[in-house]
């Protein structure tokens, strides 16, 4: 994968928790996995306008269903044991 070198400039105390949380994969490797994340936040959020373009609005009561299926998983996810990354 070919790989671009850019420069940002951001909060310090954002920098400093970033360096943190990155640890040995470095900040590179952290700012990829972020940028990527909201690429595909992106990406999905233009898809789902093109849907609501093609099909009309989503119904409510099903987005409150998905809704309540999200709220939880991610309740599951937060009580499941936290496993270690290989690496």
């Amino acid at each position: 994968m070919a790989t671009e070198k850019l420069s940002v400039t951001v909060d310090a105390d954002v920098a400093h928790r970033v360096k943190e949380l990155a640890g040995h994969r470095g900040v590179s490797t952290f700012v990829d996995r972020a940028l990527r994340h909201e690429v595909a936040r992106a990406d999905l959020r233009t898809l789902l306008d093109e849907l609501e373009a093609e099909l009309g609005p989503a119904d409510p009561g099903m987005v409150g269903e998905a809704e309540a299926m999200l709220a939880s998983l991610e309740q599951r996810a937060r009580r499941a044991p936290k496993r270690r990354a290989a690496g």
